[in-house]
């Protein structure tokens, strides 16, 4: 059985396409202006891939589309789009015209060694999961570009401290860009959304046993226990941390893989079934239909 969605990280994209620049196994900056750039056929994105990190995308000007976790999102001049840890994203090629797309690919290493607050990072993770792009204005644009220019002088500097300078420049842009989505989305800047630290590592611990064990468990108890918590208490920390229950986590995680590879992949419906560990096509069909309200097959077609 071959699985087509890859996923693929910072330092393979660096391997693969040297003329990106920034620190390979932890950022790469680049102006994508056209296709000719990748080698014929070669596309990085022409397909859905998982990405190990985020991607920060400013569409600079250009007229097309983009796919997140299944969903097609319209680009235009200035739409910012940003894909986060374990999103699928795929930019198939542009039929009408060039888009010139500013783009920051950062890898999860290198966001931990930011040392960013993550009670302020948390439920903005959780807008962009469900608001992935949002039109910038003019001045908007030009106060990201200045430090986006800055990490551009900087990368490949014989400096000693070139990697901290660098570290601390991208912390600079992210809170930069925190600052301009906090404005076009009030309800992050409530006061209930500030959560204890610990809470913060637990939702970030699910997230990544989430992403290693979704396609063979999908139980919540599962979840708790690897955690060492009861049931009951890992359910209410996740509902009070994302507004979502650990439940819908999981089925929204599993759904979208489901969705993937049926769409995606050569594997029959049976052999989806079988990845994702459901005793047989009946069962994993009364799943997706529940999730979805269409059967594997009609998805399959459409």
């Amino acid at each position: 059985m071959e699985q087509t969605i890859k996923d693929i990280s910072i330092q393979a994209i660096a391997h693969k396409y040297p003329f990106m620049i920034g620190l390979e196994e932890d950022f790469l900056l680049n102006d994508i202006r056209h296709k000719e750039e990748f080698n014929s056929g070669d596309y990085p994105l022409d397909y859905p891939i998982r990405l190990d990190g985020i991607a920060i995308c400013i569409c600079r000007k250009g007229n097309g589309y983009v796919n997140l976790n299944l969903r097609q999102h319209h680009i235009k001049d200035n739409t910012l789009f940003i894909c986060a840890p374990n999103d699928i994203i795929q930019v198939p090629e542009q039929k009408n015209e060039p888009i010139f797309v500013e783009t920051i690919f950062i890898s999860t290493h290198f966001l931990k060694e930011m040392y960013i607050s993550l009670s302020t990072f948390v439920p903005f993770f959780m807008s962009v999961k469900e608001n992935p792009t949002y039109q910038l204005t003019e001045e908007e644009i030009n106060e990201l570009d200045r430090i986006y220019q800055l990490l551009k002088e900087e990368v490949g500097k014989p400096d000693n401290f070139n990697k901290e300078i660098l570290r601390n420049v991208m912390a600079a842009y992210l809170y930069k860009l925190g600052s301009i989505l906090y404005k076009k989305a009030p309800e992050l800047q409530t006061e209930e959304l500030k959560l204890p630290k610990r809470e913060e590592i637990l939702f970030n611990d699910f997230i990544r046993l989430l992403k290693e064990y979704h396609k063979t468990e999908r139980r919540v108890d599962f979840y708790a226990e690897k955690l060492y918590l009861t049931p009951k208490h890992f359910s209410s920390v996740i509902k009070r941390v994302s507004g979502k229950t650990a439940g819908k986590w999981i089925d929204d995680y599993v759904i979208l893989e489901a969705k993937t590879l049926l769409r995606y992949s050569p594997m029959s419906i049976q052999e989806v079934a079988f990845y994702l560990n459901f005793a047989n096509a009946s069962f994993f069909g009364k799943y997706f239909k529940h999730h979805t309200g269409m059967s594997p097959s009609e998805y399959k077609a459409g």
